[in-house]
């Protein structure tokens, strides 16, 4: 009888074991846990290197796009300065345009007067050598 009392502790033992033993429902061990927090911390990395390759991808289309930018930027200033220079270029001509059609027409006024003076000679006495030797001062 004594071993009755030892053997009803052991068979209570096994059974508790043989219900802990399954998976479900047992605890992990150390290296289980190790594992799974180790699974974490991949996923964090990975989760991780691919934000930093998102980023460096970023990084790389803004610089590309600040370079776009400043060479726009350049491309418009330089097509001012063409435009003021065309704009200059234009007002000179047109000046320049001004001034030809005055001396154009100066040089009209100036053909109309000779023209005038010329009918005014030929209209006048004759040049017979006798009203030269009348004239004063001769």
């Amino acid at each position: 009888m004594k071993n009755l009392p030892l053997a009803a502790i052991a068979a209570t033992s096994i059974l508790a074991l043989a219900a802990c033993a399954g998976t479900g429902n047992a605890p992990m061990n150390t290296g289980e846990r190790i594992s799974q927090q180790g699974n974490q911390i991949d996923q964090y990395g990975d989760a991780w290197s691919s934000g930093r390759a998102d980023v460096a991808e970023g990084e790389r289309a803004i610089a590309s796009s600040n370079r776009s930018i400043e060479r726009a930027q350049s491309q418009i200033a330089d097509a001012r300065e063409a435009l003021a220079a065309a704009e200059d270029r234009l007002r000179t001509a047109q000046q320049d345009k001004g001034a030809a059609e005055r001396l154009v027409a100066d040089g009209n006024n100036e053909m109309s007067r000779a023209e005038e003076d010329y009918e005014a000679v030929r209209a006048g006495p004759s040049a017979d050598p006798s009203y030269l030797r009348d004239a004063p001062n001769n």
